[in-house]
């Protein structure tokens, strides 16, 4: 029985504002794609509310909308995950506590 390698290359052609990119990578196509049509759609929304003429100015616009995003994510995150940390503790202190008695 033939296996398919995990770590096996695929290449997809993805369009991006009208152009035709080669993308090669070990990622699964159908997710390759999907990163694509993200970009595509944040450069064509940068594109229809901006004055940035260019294709460069589009995509530096929309790369910096997307990275904005990315870190106020990730902000929220970290803050989630230190509050889901402390209430960890809590519980595990009450615990030990009511183990102890």
């Amino acid at each position: 029985m033939l296996m398919s390698d995990p770590c096996a290359e695929n290449k997809v052609v993805v369009n991006i504002f009208g152009e035709d990119y080669p993308i090669t990578g070990v990622t699964d196509p159908s997710y390759i794609s999907r990163v694509a049509d993200f970009v595509d759609a944040r450069m064509k929304e940068t594109a229809a509310g901006s004055r940035a003429g260019s294709r460069d100015r589009v995509a530096i616009l929309a790369a910096m909308s997307i990275a904005s995003e990315l870190l106020e994510k990730s902000g929220k995150l970290e803050q989630a995950q230190e509050s889901a940390d402390s209430r960890t503790e809590g519980i595990l202190a009450r615990l030990d506590q009511a183990l102890s008695s």
